[in-house]
């Protein structure tokens, strides 16, 4: 399964720069899912490539900080003024990134397109997952190789494209 994540532009980045192996987050989706499509948020807004998620790490922040600061791609106090007091949050675990060579306007593509707050779960039938298989053309790849951390938790608050 896929999901759509927004992200900002200069953590965009970093994951393709291969600088950030992980995306915090403070909900996790309920489903399984093994890809997030990145919505890189603005002022861009558009769909700009992908990350298949090798693991997903769950705990409290302070033990999330100290097993993934050193290839966080943030510095430490944004870090825990995102975590905002909450007792448990997650990081997905970037296996392997790849960028489009033309970024996909969503809003041209489905009108009415709104942005995900937390994830939004990209059904199989969806024209984003049609679009991303016949146009997604690559211009770098990046693997990474970390251990695999993952504990299963179901969050609410997910939407479906």
């Amino acid at each position: 399964m896929k999901i759509l994540l927004s992200i900002k532009p200069e953590f965009v980045a970093k994951i393709f720069d291969g600088e950030k192996h992980f995306d915090f987050r403070k909900r996790k989706p309920k489903k399984d899912f093994d890809k997030v499509i990145i919505y890189e948020s603005s002022p861009t807004q558009n769909i700009v490539g992908w990350f298949s998620v090798k693991g997903v790490i769950e705990g409290h922040p302070d033990e999330i900080w100290n097993n993934c600061k050193n290839v966080s791609g943030i510095e430490e106090d944004r870090f825990f003024q995102y975590c905002n007091g909450n007792k448990i949050v997650y990081a997905f675990e970037i296996k392997e990134s790849h960028k489009f060579d033309k970024p996909i306007n969503p809003f041209e593509v489905m009108p009415g397109f709104t942005p995900p707050q937390n994830f939004a779960y990209l059904e199989s039938d969806s024209i984003f997952t049609n679009l991303l298989d016949t146009t997604g053309v690559y211009v770098q790849t990046i693997d990474r190789c970390h251990p695999h951390y993952a504990t299963p938790h179901h969050n609410e608050h997910e939407a479906h494209i």
